[in-house]
């Protein structure tokens, strides 16, 4: 018995105007060597305790065209609390060097002795539904739509989504935890985020 779920409703798939208007603001000036680099010294406000999310210890997936890089990467305070961290970063040529500057990013704080019982079908659906206000981690924000999320059970190897499997699926553990990193580069919909169907093959 496959698992399925087809939303009653089905609303039409808008993308969001000016996602990053805060790249408008940027100056030479914002612009580093490296990503690490333009993290610290972006302006991001951490709050106390929490300046360890600035510093990339491993990367998990990276994305890079021309005018963007975005980066999923962990940051680790301690054995028993780590972040893990989606950002984007604006490309730009400065004194004759490619350069980075930092435009946003997505937190979530993973502790060791947090339970993670949710199953792949009720992760999907939430993160389904908040997929259209991420697009801001896109690197083609113009002509594509990016999906993505995490689940904790190898099922999503036998997941569809609107009938079509992710372009990849990353395995990692964290806080001895097991991640799966999905993600649709340039998914084909014109459903909302909320409105896409999903099968679990059993």
């Amino acid at each position: 018995m496959n698992d399925k779920y087809v939303p009653e409703e089905i609303t039409k798939y808008y993308p969001i105007e000016n996602l990053n208007s805060k790249e408008n603001l940027l100056s030479d000036e914002n612009y580093a060597n490296s990503i690490q680099n333009a993290l610290l010294s972006a302006s991001i406000e951490f709050e106390q305790g929490e300046e360890y999310k600035a510093h990339i210890d491993k990367v998990i997936k990276e994305f890079e065209n021309e005018n963007y890089k975005s980066v999923l990467y962990i940051s680790e305070k301690n054995d028993i609390e780590s972040s893990l961290t989606f950002s984007k970063f604006k490309i730009k040529e400065v004194d004759g060097k490619k350069s980075y500057a930092y435009i946003t990013s997505v937190h979530e704080v993973i502790k060791k002795d947090r339970p993670y019982d949710k199953d792949t079908m009720s992760l999907l659906k939430s993160q389904l539904a908040l997929s259209d206000s991420l697009q801001d981690l896109d690197i083609s924000p113009d002509n594509s739509r990016f999906l993505y999320g995490f689940v904790h059970a190898e099922d999503i190897y036998n997941t569809k989504i609107e009938n079509k499997k992710p372009d990849e699926i990353i395995y990692f553990e964290l806080c001895e935890k097991p991640f799966y990193f999905w993600y649709y580069e340039n998914f084909q919909s014109d459903k909302s985020g909320k409105s896409l169907s999903i099968e679990i093959e059993r």
